[in-house]
């Protein structure tokens, strides 16, 4: 099997695109930008398939606007669109600054968001500004619609809650509150085009030297992005302090898992964990 064998659908509206993938005779896999899927199917890594549906252009999967429930990213969104907005980097700045890390700006330009969070890796690098931002994901088939949020549509590696009939069609993200300051922080073996060993973003108040909200998520420490609820409800109340802040590099470090891979070590990744929440509340800390 070769790319050049696959048969590649292209429908000219979602609904097209969900009949195609309501029948099995029909459905093929799923491909926008193909940054991820590409590479997979020519390395092996996972096997070609017999069709694809290609909803890269797909007007239904565009547009970044505000909404009564948040804001509205369409899954054919690219990094690129995401980095340039200027609604994400008012509202939601660490998806911004987490999609200019997204490999080079070729890569940027075709990747999309949907296909960012289809791919499933545990280092992909939205996936904790999307946590941290309490996203909600749109799927949608020929039945009807789904909102599933974002913790719950992750269920484990590249493992996410949607069925064969399904595409992902958008995400509502809830905008950082007045006050707040949050980011995006990526470790990788390189400055730049490199697969994370960690990274994560936070969303963060601070008031008279105390913390009254932090929400905090990491990548490439467990089988999915995670947030840190332990560590968030110890943190609310707490001022910030030297002390403070070893115990905050303390907590965070022991709430990850991390493993041994080619990229890292697990006792690496959780020391660097404990270092990257601390940066960003001594972010916080410069704000009081």
């Amino acid at each position: 099997m070769s790319l050049e064998n696959i048969a590649c659908a292209f429908p000219g509206s979602l609904r097209e695109a969900l009949e195609l993938m309501s029948d099995e005779t029909t459905r093929g896999r799923p491909i926008a930008g193909g940054t991820d899927l590409i590479v997979q199917w020519e390395s092996g890594v996972l096997e070609m398939p017999a069709r694809v549906v290609n909803v890269k252009n797909l007007p239904e999967l565009k547009g970044i606007t505000r909404s009564d429930s948040g804001v509205v990213v369409g899954a054919g969104v690219t990094h690129a669109e995401l980095r340039n907005s200027d609604v994400i980097r008012e509202l939601v700045p660490c998806l911004a600054e987490a999609c200019a890390t997204v490999g080079g700006y070729q890569m940027q330009a075709q990747g999309t968001l949907g296909g960012n969070v289809a791919n499933a890796s545990p280092a992909g690098d939205t996936a904790p500004s999307l946590l941290v931002a309490d996203a909600t994901v749109v799927v949608e088939s020929v039945q009807g619609q789904r909102r599933i949020p974002f913790r719950d549509f992750l269920q484990g590696y590249r493992k996410i809650d949607l069925r064969p009939d399904e595409l992902i069609v958008s995400f509502i993200l809830q905008p950082r509150r007045e006050g707040c300051r949050e980011g995006f922080r990526k470790l990788g073996p390189r400055n730049a085009q490199a697969i994370s060993k960690v990274m994560g973003s936070y969303r963060g108040h601070v008031e008279n030297g105390k913390i009254t909200f932090f929400a905090v998520a990491l990548g490439s420490v467990a089988p999915t992005a995670v947030r840190l609820p332990k560590l968030e409800a110890w943190i609310t109340g707490q001022k910030i302090s030297p002390s403070m802040l070893e115990e905050v590099q303390s907590r965070a470090s022991d709430e990850v898992s991390p493993i041994d891979d080619i990229r890292s070590t697990a006792e690496y990744r959780k020391w660097v964990s404990g270092r990257i929440v601390r940066g960003f509340v001594e972010r916080l800390a410069e704000i009081q």
